[in-house]
C-alpha cells in the first residue's frame, strides 16, 4: 500500500466525523489514481460501488451496483466499477480489512460487499459472522449519527433490518427496529416527507412480526398527530403522504370508518387548496384526489370531484397555448414524391397510398426511446390528455413505466405530422385520374369484407368525401370501418358476439374486435395497432368513439380526419378472399 493511501486509511479509521462512501471514494481516487497495486484497486472499487442499486440493466441481482453505466461507441454497455473486476484476491483483501478496521463506515462497506458479492464473483458463500458484523456496523453508523445526510441513515438502517431478518437473528432484528424508530424521532421534520414514515412502511405496513404492540401504537400515534399538524397548514401533498399510510393501515384492519375519516381529511385539504390555483393546476390536483377517492372506494366523493373537474375544464382550455413548427419542402421534391405515388394506374395508386401511410410500430418505439435518451427530463413526467372541454381523458406515464402509452402518444403526433403528405397524395390521385365516386366504390367492393347491403351507404360516404363534406363523410364511413372488421372476423371463423348481463348476446366492441387474433393475422401488428390508435384508443385519436358518442365538436371533422378515414377504407379494401 503506498504511503499516501496508508496515511489516508489510517486517518479515516481514527475519524468520527460525519461522512459517506462517496466522499471517501473521492479521497481514495485522489491518492491512488496512478496506483495499480492490489490494495489501491481494492479500495477504489470498494468505495466506488453504489448502494441499493435500483437499475436492473446490470443484471447482477445484487444490492450493490455500478456507479456509472454507459454505452460505448461500439454499441456495448460499460460499467464502473464492474462486478467482473472483483477477484478472489480482492475479496480476501476486503475480508482482511473488515476484521481490522475500527471505523463503522469502512467496516460496513467491506462487510457489505463480502456478504453481497462473494457468491456472484468468486462463487463462495460468505461466513455468517460477516453478515452479523455488517448489521452491527450499520447500527453503529445510525446510532452514532456518523452519516452525512439523514436519507443515507434511512437507507443503512433499512438494509440492516433486511439483512438481520434474512439471518433470522431476533436480537439483531429488535436492535434494528429500535434504532430505526429512534432515528426517525431524531430526523423527522413535517415539511420533509422523505424523513419520516419509513418505520411505518417497513414495520407496520409490512406487518413485521417482531414489532411490539407498544412500538406499533407509537408509530400509528406519531402519524395521527402529524396528520393533524400538516392538515392545518394546508400542505396537501404532505397531508397525502401521511394519510395514505394511515388509510392503508386502517383498511388492512377493516376499520372502514377510520379509512373514510383519514381520506376525507386528505381530500378536503386538496380541494380547499385548489381555490385560487390556475385552472390547469387545479384540474390536475382534482384528478389526483379523484383517483385517491376511487382507490379507497369513496365513490360519492369521487363523483362530487368529477363535477368540479368539469367546472374548471373551460378555464383549462383557455389557458392552453398552441405551438407550431414549420418545415420548408422544395416544390420539385414534393412534385417528384407525388408523381412516384400516383404512377401505374388508379388501382396501383390507391394500393400504394394505402401501404405508404401505415406507421411502423417498431420505428415509433425506437423514436420514443431515442427522444427519452436525448431529452430525459421531458420523458420522466406524466402527461395528461385533455378533451376540447378541458376534461382529462387519460394519463401517460414515463417511458420506463408506460412505454406503450408513450408509443401511442408519439404515433398520434406522427399522424398529424405526415397528414400533409397524405392530403397531397390523395389530392394528386384525384387530379391525375379524375376520380369519380363509382371508381372508389368499385375499388372498395372488390373486397368481400364490405357487404353488398351497405353499398349505398358507403357510396354516399365516399361521395361526401369527394364533395369535401367531411362532417357527413366521417359520420357515414367510420361505422362502416367497424362493420368491415366485424365481417372480416366472421369470414375468418371468429366470434363477433359475446354474452351480455341480460343473458343474451351482443356484438363485441370495435376495440375488442381490433384485438382479435384473426384481425392481427390478416393485417399484421403495424396496421392493427394503427387502426386502434386512430379509431378506438383513448390515448390516441379515438375517432370512432368520439364520433359515435357525439363527443366531437364541429371543428373536429376536419379534412385531416377525413383523409385518415379514407386511408383506413383503402387499407380495408385490399383484403381478399385468400387473405382471410
Amino acid at each position: 500500500m503506498n504511503i499516501e493511501l496508508a496515511q489516508l486509511m489510517s486517518e479515516l479509521e481514527q475519524s468520527n466525523e460525519k461522512t459517506n462512501e462517496s466522499s471517501i471514494s473521492i479521497k481514495i481516487n485522489k491518492v491512488t489514481h496512478e496506483d495499480q497495486s492490489l490494495e489501491a484497486i481494492a479500495e477504489r472499487i470498494a468505495f466506488g460501488f453504489c448502494e441499493d442499486y435500483q437499475h436492473k440493466q446490470s443484471g447482477w441481482g445484487t444490492y450493490f451496483g455500478p456507479m456509472m453505466v454507459w454505452m460505448g461507441d461500439d454499441g456495448k454497455a460499460y460499467e464502473s466499477p464492474s462486478i467482473f473486476s472483483v477477484t478472489e484476491e480482492i475479496m480476501e483483501y476486503w475480508i482482511s480489512r473488515s476484521k481490522t478496521t475500527p471505523n463503522p463506515i469502512l467496516k460496513a462497506r467491506y462487510c457489505g460487499l463480502i456478504w453481497d458479492l462473494s457468491k456472484a464473483t468468486v462463487d463462495k458463500n460468505p461466513d455468517y459472522t460477516i453478515a452479523v458484523e455488517y448489521v452491527n456496523a450499520l447500527l453503529d453508523i445510525t446510532n452514532k449519527s456518523l452519516y452525512k445526510h439523514p436519507n443515507e441513515a434511512i437507507k443503512k438502517i433499512t438494509r440492516a433490518y433486511k439483512v438481520a431478518t434474512g439471518l433470522n437473528n431476533h436480537n439483531l432484528i429488535n436492535s434494528c427496529i429500535e434504532s430505526a424508530i429512534n432515528l426517525e424521532d431524531r430526523i423527522a421534520e413535517d415539511n420533509k416527507a422523505g424523513l419520516w414514515g419509513f418505520c411505518f412502511d417497513l414495520f407496520v405496513l409490512n406487518k413485521s412480526k417482531y414489532l411490539s404492540e407498544v412500538q406499533q401504537k407509537k408509530l400509528v400515534s406519531n402519524l395521527e398527530t402529524r396528520l393533524l399538524r400538516v392538515s392545518k397548514l394546508q400542505s396537501p401533498w404532505i397531508c397525502e403522504a401521511v394519510g395514505i399510510r394511515l388509510a392503508t393501515y386502517y383498511r388492512s384492519k377493516q376499520q372502514n370508518a377510520e379509512v373514510i375519516r383519514i381520506i376525507n381529511i386528505v381530500g378536503k385539504n386538496f380541494e380547499s387548496s385548489c381555490n385560487g390555483l390556475a385552472p390547469i393546476q387545479a384540474s390536475s390536483w382534482l384528478q389526483h384526489i379523484h383517483d385517491i377517492y376511487i382507490s379507497f372506494n369513496m365513490k360519492d366523493d369521487a363523483e362530487r370531484v368529477t363535477k368540479k373537474i368539469t367546472e374548471v375544464g373551460p378555464g383549462v382550455v383557455d389557458s392552453m397555448q398552441m405551438f407550431s413548427h414549420s418545415v420548408e419542402i422544395p416544390k420539385e421534391q414534393l412534385d417528384s414524391y407525388l408523381d412516384s405515388m400516383t404512377k401505374g394506374g388508379l388501382e396501383n395508386t390507391l394500393i400504394r397510398i394505402g401501404a405508404q401511410f401505415i406507421p411502423k410500430k417498431d420505428q415509433v418505439e425506437q423514436q420514443v426511446l431515442e427522444l427519452a435518451e436525448n431529452y430525459p427530463l421531458t420523458n420522466l413526467f406524466t402527461k395528461t390528455l385533455q378533451d376540447h372541454k378541458g376534461r382529462p381523458l387519460a394519463t401517460i406515464g414515463s417511458v420506463e413505466e408506460d412505454l406503450e402509452g408513450r408509443i401511442i402518444h408519439q404515433l398520434s403526433s406522427n399522424l398529424n405530422t405526415n397528414a400533409f403528405f397524405l392530403r397531397h397524395s390523395l389530392k394528386k390521385a384525384l387530379d391525375v385520374y379524375n376520380i369519380k365516386v363509382q371508381d372508389l366504390t368499385d375499388f372498395v367492393f372488390k373486397s368481400p369484407i364490405f357487404e353488398e347491403t351497405k353499398k349505398d351507404i358507403i357510396n354516399a360516404g365516399l361521395q361526401a368525401y369527394l364533395n369535401q363534406d367531411y362532417i357527413s363523410a366521417i359520420h357515414i364511413l367510420v361505422p362502416q370501418t367497424e362493420a368491415a372488421i366485424r365481417s372480416l372476423v366472421e369470414l375468418a371463423g371468429g366470434a363477433t358476439l359475446r354474452r351480455n348481463r341480460q343473458g343474451g348476446l351482443q356484438l363485441r366492441t370495435f376495440d375488442d374486435l381490433l384485438r382479435d387474433e384473426k384481425v392481427e393475422e390478416c393485417f399484421g401488428i403495424d396496421l392493427t395497432f394503427y387502426f386502434r390508435i386512430l379509431l378506438t384508443e383513448q390515448r390516441g385519436w379515438n375517432v370512432r368513439n368520439n364520433i359515435c358518442h357525439g363527443i366531437s365538436p364541429s371543428n373536429a371533422f376536419s379534412y385531416s380526419v377525413a383523409d385518415r378515414i379514407m386511408h383506413v377504407i383503402l387499407c380495408l379494401a385490399q383484403v381478399s378472399v385468400t387473405d382471410t
